[in-house]
C-alpha cells in the first residue's frame, strides 16, 4: 500500500461515489484560531466514507468470489457501505449486525439488497460471520484489516490534499485505522510535514493504548454511543504498523464531548452527523487540539442516525 495504490483505487471509484464537500468553518477557526476545514463524509453515497473501500474490495474479487458474495460484521456503515457497492457489481452481501442496530442503517442495507442477520453483540456478529465465511466460502470483509478498505479510504486525503495543498494537519475518526492508515499513507507521502492526529472515544481507546505502548496490547473497552468507532480490534490488523508510522498524536473524546459536537453542528453547521462522524469535531470542540494558525482538516466521517436516535441523545446531553 502506498500512494500510487491510493491514487489508482480513487480513480477506479470515481464514477460511483461523490466528491464530498471540504467546508470551511469560521466558527471553529475562531475558537481555535486556526484555519479549519470539514471534510463532510457524512455526504458520500451510503452516508459515510466506507463505500470508498468497499467498491475496491468489489472490484478485486474473482468470479467465483462474486458468485457466492461477501459477508461482514458491522456496526452498520460498513455494512452500507457493502451494500451499496454490491448492488453496484451485482455481488451478493450478506451482513451482521447488533441487536439494536440504527434503524436507518439497517433500513438502507435492505433497501440495497443485503441480507441481514442479528446477534446479541458486535463482537458475536464477527465470531459467527468468521464461521459462515468458512463453511460457504464467502468473501469476509473487515472493515479495517482489508488492503482494498484501506486503499479507497485514502481517498479521503486525497481530496482535501487537491482543495487545500497546503494542509498543515488532519484530524482522523479512527475505530480499526483503515481510514486513518489511508488518509495517513497519501498524506505523508505528499508531503511529510502534515500532522496526523487519530481520535477515538475514550470509551474504546484501542489504537490510543496501542499507540501510547508502541505495540498491540490488551485494553479495557467500555460501550460507547459511538458504536462504529468501538470494539475488539484484531491485534494482527495490518493497519497497525501504518498507523505507528504515519500517525503523530492519538486523542481521546468522551460520551458528552460527542453529543456536544452532534449538537455544536446541527445548530451551528446544519449538519446531521451520528456520534461514530463527530469524533474530530468533537476534540476541537474541547480544546484537545492546540495548532494556532494552522490550516486544518476534520473529518466528518459519516451522517446514518435516525431521527429518533438523535434526539434521544441529544436529551441525553440536556441531562449530563
Amino acid at each position: 500500500m502506498n500512494k500510487a495504490t491510493v491514487e489508482q483505487a480513487f480513480r477506479r471509484a470515481q464514477p460511483h461515489l461523490r466528491r464530498t464537500p471540504l467546508k470551511r468553518s469560521q466558527q471553529l477557526s475562531n475558537l481555535i484560531q486556526a484555519d479549519v476545514y470539514l471534510k463532510l463524509e457524512n455526504e458520500q453515497v451510503s452516508g459515510s466514507f466506507k463505500a470508498r473501500g468497499a467498491l475496491q474490495v468489489m472490484a478485486s474479487l474473482t468470479e467465483e468470489q462474486k458468485s457466492l458474495g461477501v459477508i461482514a460484521p458491522t456496526a452498520g456503515n460498513h455494512g452500507m457501505g457493502l451494500a451499496y457497492a454490491g448492488r453496484a457489481a451485482g455481488v451478493p452481501v450478506h451482513v451482521y449486525l447488533p441487536q439494536g442496530a440504527d434503524t436507518s442503517k439497517v433500513n438502507y442495507m435492505l433497501e440495497q439488497g443485503a441480507s441481514i442477520s442479528y446477534y446479541p453483540d458486535i463482537e458475536a456478529a464477527r465470531q459467527a460471520a468468521l464461521r459462515a465465511a468458512g463453511e460457504e466460502g464467502l468473501y469476509f470483509v473487515s472493515a479495517y484489516n482489508n488492503p482494498h478498505m484501506i486503499a479507497g479510504a485514502g481517498g479521503v486525503g486525497l481530496e482535501v490534499l487537491e482543495e487545500l495543498p497546503d494542509l498543515d494537519l488532519a484530524i482522523v475518526c479512527t475505530r480499526g485505522g483503515g481510514l486513518t492508515a489511508g488518509m495517513g499513507l497519501y498524506l505523508k507521502a505528499k508531503n511529510p510535514g502534515i500532522r496526523l492526529v487519530a481520535v477515538q472515544p475514550e470509551n474504546s481507546p484501542t489504537f490510543a493504548e496501542w499507540f501510547r505502548h508502541g505495540r498491540t496490547a490488551e485494553v479495557f473497552l467500555r460501550p460507547s454511543i459511538a458504536e462504529g468507532l468501538s470494539g475488539f480490534i484484531d491485534p494482527a490488523t495490518i493497519t497497525f504498523p501504518v498507523f505507528m508510522e504515519v500517525v503523530d498524536e492519538v486523542i481521546t473524546v468522551t460520551e458528552t464531548e460527542m453529543m456536544v459536537a452532534m449538537h455544536w453542528l446541527q445548530k451551528e453547521q446544519n449538519l446531521v452527523a451520528e456520534p461514530s462522524g463527530v469524533a474530530a469535531v468533537a476534540a476541537l470542540l474541547a480544546g484537545k487540539v492546540q495548532a494556532p494558525g494552522k490550516k486544518i482538516a476534520a473529518t466528518v466521517t459519516g451522517g446514518n442516525v435516525s431521527p429518533e436516535r438523535f434526539n434521544l441523545l441529544l436529551k441525553g446531553l440536556l441531562k449530563a
